[in-house]
This record gives C-alpha cells, structure tokens and sequence, in this order.
C-alpha cells in the first residue's frame, strides 16, 4: 500500500507588533512648570526618571507625577482624587484609551497654578 501523503505544512502566522500609542510631546511652559515643581521635590529626596519617554517624579521607586503632553499626572489618594476630579479639564488619566489607571489624574495647563498642591498631595500619599 502506498504511503499516505504528508499535509502540505501551513506557513507560520505572523502578526504585526501593535504600534505602542505615542506620548504627546510637552511644551515649553510646560517643561519650565515642570522642571520647577522637580528642582522642589529633588531637594526633598524625590528623584527624577523617565517612564513611557515621559519625564516623572518619584518618591523611593514609586511614580508620583509626570507629564503628559501639555498636562501632569498625578497619583493621588481617595479623598484627593475625588477632589481633583472636581476640577475643570480634570480628567481620569488613561494613557492607552479605554483603560484608565487608577489614582491617577491628568490635570491640564490651564490648571497648572494647581500643580504644586497636587504634586505635594501625591509626594505625601507615596511617601
């Protein structure tokens, strides 16, 4: 009896790497707002870094704020985040759409007088 023939091996499916979102770039008043906020915090023992291409601020190895395009983050806890939350162009900050981080604020420049409070809120809350 002849040999029954081999199936003809299927090509290997490749799937193409999903394009990571990409980080808005900051501006410039956004830089300075930021680069101020991390001369105060550095003195006090935060540490600068980078997260996601993003300058951030951290508390030991903890993320507290970073920026986000034109905007900061901010990791804030139960009674601070609903308080932020209250602020106009506030926002829930979801760096990949559809799956927000929680803790975290995204708080525009038009908000940026309020930066400091809330980086010193986040500092406390990671500390």
């Amino acid at each position: 009896m002849p040999a029954k023939p081999k199936p003809a091996l299927s090509k290997p499916t490749t799937t193409k790497p999903t394009k990571s979102p990409k980080m808005p770039t900051a501006g410039p008043k956004t830089v300075r707002r930021f680069d101020e906020l991390a001369e105060t915090f550095v003195a006090r023992g935060a540490t600068r870094s980078q997260m996601f291409g993003m300058p951030v601020l951290k508390a030991g190895d903890k993320v507290f704020a970073g920026t986000y395009g034109d905007a900061m983050t901010f990791k804030l806890g139960p009674d601070d985040l609903q308080r932020a939350r209250t602020l106009t162009g506030v926002e829930a900050f979801e760096p990949m759409k559809g799956r927000p981080m929680k803790e975290w604020v995204l708080v525009p420049l038009v908000q940026a007088k309020r930066w400091p409070d809330l980086a010193e809120r986040a500092f406390e809350y990671l500390s």
